[in-house]
């Protein structure tokens, strides 16, 4: 009898295997050598033990820093989903990343709460000052809100990257003040301005653009419920019962019947005009090889430059507009922008109806539209 040893595994076979001409097997005479079955069994292999990501460069997610935390959110939100979190995200997180390199840091590991302290520090500064470095480069003043969402994309992205909170910062204590929700400037975002801005992109060629520019004036819709809207749904709405309800793209999934609004001359004019240039064989404003992000990227990045020239700084100021007409409209009186508030009950009530019409579910958020007290 003949014995066969596998060199790769250590397994021993009989006589009657068929070898492969290139097999690695080695044909060793029973009497030459004297195995045992004992001996013949498989033979572990000694593996080279995995390097924990907490002693790898930046916790194993890349060598530069910026990359590091881009795919830290990625694993932490999902690579296909969240979209618009992650780009924002990706984009507050650069000013760390920069503030870190002028402190000698490449490496996440040697993130201390020190720094981020400093950070803190860095950004309470830019509240009242310009913040001038040693090579002569400033950075300009932030409004408290924005330095509150730098503070709360550090805090995210370091849990991220580390799976713990130990490098926490609170942004009202490193901050030492408290943003606040209440708009307190004028809405610029007059219908006539509005449709000056859409006859300036029908004439530049972007239709789709301008439909949605008039339905978030019209119908105070966000920019992904107006590309997304079934406007067939809509007009059939509007011609069986004078309304029509916001129900497709909401935020939050909310789809439901308590924000339906009333249609007048102008939200019938917004909905026929981008049911005219809707693509063919569609509901929405996408066609079938289109999705929302690229709709993002081409049309209304230009639409957004033709709103600026316009005077209007971006579409939710149009939310704005139409939320400070169906207050007015309630109240029949200016809005707390433009004037003293009266009634204090029809002015909840007011807000709560801005709220709701809105897609919000709590009527203080009415006040980052029409103000406060």
């Amino acid at each position: 009898m003949v014995m066969y040893l596998t060199a790769a595994t250590g397994w021993s076979v009989s006589e009657g295997t068929r070898l492969c001409p290139d097999s690695r097997r080695v044909c060793l005479a029973t009497a030459a050598t004297n195995l045992k079955s004992s001996r013949t069994g498989n033979f572990p292999m000694k593996r080279k033990q995995k390097t924990p990501r907490s002693q790898k460069r930046n916790f194993g997610y890349g060598k530069q820093l910026l990359y590091a935390f881009v795919k830290a959110l990625n694993t932490l939100f999902g690579a296909d989903q969240h979209y618009g979190t992650r780009r924002t995200h990706g984009s507050r997180i650069r000013i760390f990343v920069g503030f870190c390199l002028r402190h000698g840091i490449r490496d996440a590991r040697d993130i201390n709460l020190e720094l981020v302290e400093e950070y803190g520090n860095y950004l309470r500064h830019r509240l009242y000052n310009a913040y001038e470095w040693a090579d002569g480069k400033r950075d300009e003043v932030i409004s408290v809100a924005y330095a509150h969402n730098l503070i709360s994309t550090v805090n995210t992205c370091l849990y991220a990257m580390r799976r713990d909170e130990k490098l926490h910062l609170s942004a009202r204590k490193a901050l030492d003040v408290a943003r606040s929700n209440v708009r307190k400037t004028q809405i610029h975002a007059d219908i006539a301005d509005a449709k000056t801005a859409v006859d300036r992109m029908i004439a530049s060629g972007n239709e789709r653009g301008a439909a949605v520019v008039l339905l978030s004036r019209a119908w105070g819709m966000r920019a992904n419920e107006a590309i997304l809207q079934d406007l067939d749904r809509m007009m059939r709405e509007v011609t069986a019962t004078g309304s029509a309800a916001i129900l497709e793209g909401t935020k939050g999934g909310r789809k439901c019947r308590s924000r339906t609004i009333k249609a007048g001359d102008f939200q019938r004019e917004a909905l026929e005009f981008a049911i005219s240039v809707r693509p063919e064989n569609s509901k929405c404003m996408l066609s079938r090889t289109d999705n929302v992000i690229k709709f993002y990227r081409r049309e209304l990045g230009r639409c957004r430059r033709i709103l600026k020239k316009c005077g209007i700084p971006s579409i939710r100021e149009l939310r704005c507009g139409f939320a400070q007409d169906i207050y007015e409209e309630i109240v029949r009186g200016p809005s707390p922008l433009r004037g003293p508030i009266g009634d204090r009950v029809i002015d909840r009530i007011a807000r709560e109806t801005v709220a709701r019409l809105l897609g919000h579910g709590r009527p203080s958020v009415a006040s980052s539209y029409i103000g406060g007290y």
